[in-house]
């Protein structure tokens, strides 16, 4: 390649939440123009913005591109390589790279969640440390009741939190002694939170016990008893005679409307029945017809039938097999028969008293529109089973 490129300086150093600012350079070796193409590589281009991505450079033409690369604040600490890949018109590459050189920042922030919590059984709640540095962080969490009435069981009492993520540690305070009635306990504690960097975090908080029965139970559970008691009376005395009184009438009119509706549907399919003997449906025969379309898109199989045969289709099987979402059709000389949703289905069958007739020289096709593929493809895949009898043409 004609064309060099290297960053100016090769090394930077940076902090947490800033930006870094370099310059790529690039030289035209050669007697003619070139057009060159620039694209961030590696873990930092997701960070990385290019003044121009296209540059024109000129015989013996130098030129310098300014590169900003956005270091987050959860970056971690350490060296990191900023890659710019240059390319020309004739398919060659050059990469070329700078390390930037994040400085270390502990920052993290701990908190109890609830401050507070009420139970008759146990205290709940939640260490939360939040670790904003860029450098990861070990944490050591501690508990001590003040009153020494409660056994407090911590979920992990040293924990590792990368940065940019939070841990939950999960505390409950078991009361050594409960109580059925009377007034509630409090119980203060103090949570100590140290970190790798040295620093101690002290939280307050209080676990409220409460007797085993609450004072409401009682007359609540004696106005439910009133009440289911007044409710069975009502019932037998008042409402069920007229419930069933209600009831018998009301079955007896749906059952001969049922039974209305059934003469008649078994009626339709004699009748259908009778009308599919009649026809002249000739050999057994069957085919499958498969498409695949991009997402967004669609395809289409077809077939078509010979100029001296009639296809007569009594049973179609749509399949799904990679539980695809979109819309696949059946369609006769491109007039749509059947259609259906693939969200709906892995496999959908069908099977018709009367046929689908397929004339001489008539098109048999699926048609698929793709929405999105099914989980690990790359595109949607539809098929049909299609199944009849081929006869001689009239």
């Amino acid at each position: 390649m004609t064309v060099s490129a290297t960053f100016q300086p090769s090394t930077i150093t940076s902090t947490p939440g800033n930006a870094a600012a370099l310059t790529l350079r690039l030289h035209n070796d050669a007697t003619s123009e070139e057009v060159v193409k620039l694209k961030a590589l590696g873990e930092l281009a997701e960070h990385t913005v290019l003044q121009s991505e296209t540059i024109y450079l000129e015989p013996g033409e130098s030129f310098d591109v300014p590169v900003i690369v956005d270091v987050s604040a959860t970056l971690t600490s350490g060296s990191h390589t900023s890659g710019i890949e240059v390319s020309s018109g004739n398919g060659s590459r050059i990469t070329a790279e700078a390390v930037i050189a994040v400085e270390e920042t502990v920052a993290y922030a701990v908190s109890l969640l609830p401050p507070r919590s009420s139970s008759g059984s146990s205290g709940k709640h939640q260490v939360v440390v939040d670790n904003t540095g860029n450098t990861p962080m070990m944490i050591e969490v501690a508990a001590q009741a003040v009153d020494n009435r409660v056994d407090i069981e911590l979920a992990a009492p040293l924990v590792n939190i990368d940065p940019g993520k939070t841990a939950k540690i999960e505390m409950k305070l078991h009361p050594r002694a409960r109580f059925w009635n009377g007034q509630p306990q409090e119980h203060p504690f103090t949570v100590r939170v140290a970190g790798s960097d040295h620093q101690v975090h002290e939280l307050e908080g209080v676990y409220e016990q409460g007797p085993r029965v609450r004072p409401w139970f009682g007359p609540a559970l004696a106005g439910m008893l009133g009440a289911l008691l007044i409710g069975t009376i009502a019932w037998f005395a008042l409402l069920k005679p007229a419930v069933e009184s209600i009831a018998d009438d009301r079955a007896a009119v749906a059952l001969e409307e049922q039974q209305t509706a059934f003469d008649e549907k078994v009626a339709e399919l004699e009748d259908a029945a009778e009308r599919a003997r009649q026809l002249p449906l000739g050999t057994p025969a069957d085919l499958r017809l498969n498409a695949e379309a991009a997402p967004g898109g669609s395809a289409n199989e077809s077939f078509t039938v010979a100029s001296d045969r009639v296809l007569s289709v009594t049973d179609v099987v749509f399949q799904n097999p990679d539980g695809a979402v979109g819309r696949v059709a059946l369609l006769r000389n491109g007039e749509i028969l059947l259609e259906s949703e693939l969200a709906n289905f892995r496999d959908l069958d069908l099977h018709f008293v009367a046929p689908f007739r397929f004339d001489s020289s008539d098109t048999v096709e699926i048609q698929l529109t793709c929405e999105t593929p099914g989980p690990n493809a790359a595109a949607c895949t539809a098929g049909a089973s299609i199944i009849g009898f081929v006869d001689q043409a009239d």
